[in-house]
């Protein structure tokens, strides 16, 4: 028997390790990858991580809108050793995530015993909603871990009378208000629960009374705080105060100084604000409140950055498990604390998200977690012992116990395909985390040679290329700053002339003149190239839009022998073709024998067996490298994009040529004796190397 009892003990603990192993799994693949780019809260907490490092030690963090300061202090610690990368940023939530499934379990296992502890861990580690948590830099991911910490030992302290037990959960709690500012909601929940206490002690007083109701309040004290548990309970809720007031009194004192700092961001997105409730608080909250209670199981979050937008938190399978757990912590609500304390605090930590604007919103909702996941755990126990005992055969009970499972699979295998192939590949979800930023300063690192280049941290030597990048960067999007070190680039307008002997990059924003600012500081001759940036989209625009243009100018490389002469200066020296996923790249390359009169327009015709399968027309350099810029001895990078086509260059050969701008006049091809030969160059398919 002692025997058997052991082996059931390790085979438990094994699937204990197994769920947590699963979860971590979840949270660390593509690490770095999904979801891509860094958005501009997370990289706030970048710079302020670097302000820490730097000897800065605030109580409260009051840029961008202010923010509670533990998260940043681990992201702190985390650039410190990986350094300023979109990793670095993220990988603190890992950790707090892997811990957050240990803390369910225990919270779990302490409310309703090992069995549904189990549930709860597996149901935690399979949803959507904190596997996202896990994978991105928001401190709204620290308020569960705390949550379930304080509650676990609450519970112990009142099962147990032990004040070690109360002393963590009051320093816990405490802590908890440095997290994520849906904290402040948890006193309403605190006072419920106590309420609720206090509710189910009078039950018990009604059943004991023998004098009538003018006893009833003597019984009534008697019982409450007379007898020795109750003693032992009040006692135990003092310390758990105390050691709470200890912990808070910091962060209390600076709100009381500078409440325009830590209560600003509640003001602004109030469901109570006229802005938001557009003059009918009353619709407003009905239609907030619907939002809310939907979101589980029938519309969740519309924001990309908290979400596969309007994803329910459960999948119909762990969607169904909800209902069923709701309905029995319902049934059990008066009779099981448990029970009480599930529904009590899902319905209070919701209120964060229902008076708040973008209902429901998963950041501000993030405190239900990870209470509101015992409730498909509850239901999967219920079916579990259900099933089982209306089934009369072994076979028929095997059946039965493998259908919570299968419920439990289903909701595991939705979350990983949702996550991994329906959001992280989706392109809102690129744009809404800002990652054309975060990719620009990827690509000027990579210029420098130093810092994180797009994939991986450069260690240097640095390049020696100069790099001036558009100051408007640095303001409007804070990954650029984060992400770049101070040295690897200086701010357009040039402070001093830029070194010519040495290769230079101009990245400047494409909606203004900016040619004027830098055209007279590049060399002549020089080789020069102009090339797009990655793509960007805000939460209102449109569509996307080019982030960046990104302008090259370095020392004459070796040029290979011209191929062909172009009347009016211009010299076609080689062409490659490089084949990409989205589309193919023609990349030119010009030179001037003497300064050009007009502006020209490159037509290329893409030719399969002597056909035209596709064209691109356009000015050189995206037409900012314009022919009319062209000095004698200039060399010139020039990409032109085909779309739909895939090269093969046994067939195929490239049809090259230009024609004026302003009047569709072709350019003349040249012979060795300088007479006019054609109006293009055709030319083998050369493939670029990789």
């Amino acid at each position: 028997m002692a025997r058997a009892r052991t082996s059931q003990v390790i085979r438990q603990r094994l699937l204990i390790v197994a769920l947590l192993l699963a979860g971590a799994a979840l949270r660390l693949l593509a690490v770095g990858e999904a979801p891509p780019g860094l958005y501009h809260d997370e990289a706030q907490h970048g710079l302020d991580a670097l302000n820490v490092l730097q000897g800065e030690f605030p109580l409260y963090f009051a840029a961008n809108n202010g923010r509670e300061p533990l998260f940043i202090y681990l992201v702190a610690a985390s650039v410190g050793l990986l350094g300023r990368s979109p990793l670095a940023v993220r990988l603190p939530s890992f950790f707090i995530g892997f811990l957050t499934l240990a803390a369910t379990y225990d919270l779990a296992r302490v409310l309703f015993g090992r069995r549904v502890g189990r549930w709860a861990l597996a149901v935690l580690a399979a949803t959507f909603w904190h596997v996202h948590l896990s994978r991105v830099g928001f401190r709204a991911v620290l308020l569960p871990l705390f949550t379930a910490l304080w509650l676990a030992q609450a519970t112990r302290g009142m099962k147990t009378g032990g004040l070690r037990h109360w002393i963590a959960a009051g320093t816990l709690y405490g802590l908890s208000w440095y997290t994520y500012m849906a904290a402040r909601f948890t006193p309403a929940a605190v006072a419920a629960l106590l309420g609720y206490v206090l509710w189910s002690e009078l039950r018990q007083v009604r059943h004991l009374r023998s004098g009538g109701l003018r006893l009833l309040p003597a019984m009534a004290r008697s019982f409450l705080f007379e007898r020795e548990p109750a003693r032992r309970f009040w006692r135990g809720f003092l310390v758990f105060c105390a050691a709470a007031l200890v912990v808070l009194l910091p962060l209390g004192l600076y709100t009381l100084r500078h409440p325009d700092v830590v209560l600003q961001r509640t003001g602004q997105v109030s469901v109570f604000s006229p802005e938001i409730n557009q003059g009918n608080v009353l619709r407003a909250l009905l239609d907030h409140t619907w939002r809310t209670a939907a979101m589980f199981f029938v519309q969740g979050d519309r924001i990309w950055r908290h979400n596969l937008a309007w994803r329910p938190v459960w999948d119909p399978a762990l969607g169904l498990a909800f209902v069923i757990g709701l309905g029995v912590a319902l049934s059990q609500f008066r009779n099981h604390a448990g029970a009480a304390l599930v529904i009590v605090w899902t319905v209070i930590m919701a209120l964060p998200t229902l008076l708040a604007e973008d209902a429901p919103h998963f950041l501000r909702g993030s405190g239900v977690l990870p209470v509101v996941g015992m409730l498909p755990a509850l239901g999967l126990a219920w079916l579990d012992d259900r099933l089982r005992s209306w089934m009369a055969s072994p076979a028929s009970r095997r059946i039965a116990k493998a259908l919570p499972i299968l419920l439990l699979l289903l909701g595991l295998a939705s979350t990983t395909f949702d996550y991994f192939l329906r959001f992280a590949e989706a392109p809102l979800a690129y744009h809404w985390f800002e990652a054309g930023p975060a990719a620009l300063a990827g690509e000027i690192n990579a210029l420098a040679g130093v810092g994180w280049n797009g994939e991986r941290m450069l260690s240097g030597p640095p390049t020696g290329r100069q790099v001036y990048v558009d100051a408007l960067f640095w303001e409007e999007w804070s990954a650029v700053p984060f992400l770049v070190p101070e040295a690897n680039a200086e701010f357009l307008p040039l402070a001093t002339p830029p070194d010519l002997t040495q290769p230079m990059t101009f990245v400047v924003w494409p909606y203004r003149d900016w040619q004027p600012e830098i055209m007279p500081h590049l060399p002549h001759p020089a080789y020069l190239g102009v090339t797009v940036g990655p793509q960007a989209q805000g939460d209102k625009d449109p569509e996307p839009f080019t982030l960046a243009l990104i302008v090259q100018a370095e020392p004459l490389p070796e040029i290979p022998e011209e191929i062909g002469y172009f009347d009016d200066g211009v010299r076609l020296r080689a062409a490659l073709v490089k084949a990409g996923e989205e589309e193919t790249l023609v990349r030119i390359w010009w030179d001037a024998y003497e300064p050009p009169a007009y502006d020209y327009t490159v037509f290329i015709h893409y030719l399969r067996d002597g056909e035209q399968i596709a064209q691109h027309d356009g000015p050189p350099g995206y037409g900012y490298l314009p022919t009319t810029f062209w000095e004698t001895g200039d060399l010139i990078s020039d990409i032109h994009p085909l779309n739909g086509v895939i090269p093969d260059p046994d067939r195929d050969m490239l049809r090259i040529g230009l024609y004026r701008s302003d009047t569709g006049d072709p350019l003349s091809l040249l012979d060795m004796h300088g007479n006019p030969a054609g109006t293009w160059i055709v030319l083998d398919v050369i493939l670029d190397s990789p």
